[in-house]
C-alpha cells in the first residue's frame, strides 16, 4: 500500500469521526480513529499491542512500515 493510499485512508477516518470505522488487515493490524482522544489507535493482532498516534503523519509512518517492511528505505 502506497503512502498516498494510507494517507487518504487516515484522512477518511477523521472525516467520518462520528462513525466508528475500523480497518482490519486480517492477522496483522486493526486501525480505528477515536473521536474522544482525537487519535488513531493501531492494534497489532499478533500480540494485541495497541499504540496511539496523535497525528496523521505518525500513524502514516507506523502503518507504512507495517504494511511495506521491504520498502523501509523509501520513507
Amino acid at each position: 500500500m502506497s503512502i498516498t493510499e494510507i494517507k487518504k485512508m487516515l484522512s477518511t477516518l477523521i472525516q467520518y469521526e462520528d462513525s466508528i470505522i475500523t480497518h482490519v488487515v486480517p492477522g496483522l493490524i486493526e486501525l480505528v480513529y477515536s473521536k474522544g482522544t482525537q487519535s488513531f489507535q493501531l492494534t497489532t493482532l499478533i500480540d494485541g499491542n495497541m499504540s496511539p498516534y496523535d497525528d496523521i503523519d505518525s500513524a502514516l509512518e507506523a502503518l507504512y512500515i507495517i504494511l511495506n517492511p521491504e520498502g523501509l528505505l523509501l520513507l
